[in-house]
């Protein structure tokens, strides 16, 4: 898991950016930092159903964060 401190400014402002960026609403942006702080074998799984928004949706605003601030993706296992 990466350490982010999802209270940090630059944090907030990459996720903010990460949204647009993916194309998920704003109102958004707390299910977003809250998967920074997970480690991603825990983050939900998109079910197919098209819910909105997507678990994948989510999930690539959260690696989009990552990438902004110049972090590696969490890992696997």
């Amino acid at each position: 898991m990466v350490d982010v401190d999802v209270n940090d400014p630059a944090v907030k402002e990459a996720v903010q950016q990460a949204c647009i960026d993916v194309g998920l609403p704003l109102a958004y942006r707390s299910v977003v930092s809250q998967l920074l702080r997970t480690p991603s074998t825990e983050w939900p799984a998109c079910c197919g159903e098209g819910c909105f928004p997507c678990q994948q949706s989510l999930a690539d605003a959260a690696h989009r964060a990552l990438e902004l601030l110049g972090k590696s993706p969490p890992k696997e296992g």
